[in-house]
């Protein structure tokens, strides 16, 4: 295999690395606003269960279920953490990668049809 299709292979492994973080990324993203969601639902619940005094039962519900929303949301912010950093290491891989090769295989046309999309005459 020649070195320019071995950089080319390396790209479009690299590509498919980078796409696959960004959506572990997006994932964990979307984890996160839901447990942050979830708790921001929950605490005027709580809140009232404590001004108004309800019985320690619904009061002691009421906090489980915030600390769990609160480890949710930890695990969550924890996962995107890695996914983020993950994700920036398949980036510089595939800058890396790019500049050696001077393009990534497939993005110039993609690019190319983006240009001429956005110039149209009938485009919005």
């Amino acid at each position: 295999m020649s070195d320019q299709a071995d950089l080319e292979k390396k790209t479009i492994e690299a590509l498919g690395q980078y796409r696959k973080a960004l959506a572990t990324v997006e994932s964990q993203e979307q984890k996160e606003a839901t447990a942050q969601r979830a708790l921001t639902r929950m605490l005027p619940d709580l809140e009232r269960a404590i001004l108004e005094d309800w019985s320690p039962s619904v009061e002691d519900n009421l906090v489980q279920t915030g600390m769990a929303a609160v480890s949710q949301s930890n695990e969550a912010w924890d996962a995107l953490n890695k996914a983020t950093a993950t994700l920036e290491v398949a980036r510089q891989a595939l800058v890396a990668l790019e500049q050696q090769l001077g393009y990534i295989p497939g993005a110039s046309n993609v690019a190319a049809n983006s240009r001429s999309i956005r110039h149209s005459p009938n485009s919005g």
